[in-house]
């Protein structure tokens, strides 16, 4: 069953983002369906993915960003919120403005 992720860090930044993201290396996770990171709307920096499954995303998560968010100094990295996916609808070949530099 897919869930989505929301990972919410209100001191989060861009530059902790990049960094966390080169730690953690440009390949795709199994069971990763969709990763999108922004700014909060509240401030901070906010990232949602979609898995196949809680146990992809979960291992996922602490496999891998712990020690990376560890690694750029945030000892308490934030719990992601949870929850199952219904339905999800993606245009395939579809890229954001900004990946397509």
């Amino acid at each position: 069953m897919a869930v989505a992720m929301m990972t919410e860090n209100p001191e989060g930044t861009q530059e902790i983002y990049e960094r966390i993201r080169e730690l953690i290396g440009p390949d795709r996770p199994a069971g990763g369906v969709l990763h999108l990171a922004g700014p909060a709307p509240g401030g901070g920096w906010r990232v949602i993915e979609v898995w196949d499954s809680q146990e992809d995303g979960r291992r996922f998560f602490e496999e891998r960003c712990v020690p990376a968010f560890e690694a750029v100094g945030v000892s308490t990295p934030p719990e992601p919120q949870v929850w199952r996916v219904h339905n999800y609808i993606v245009e395939p070949g579809r890229q954001l403005a900004s990946e397509a530099r």
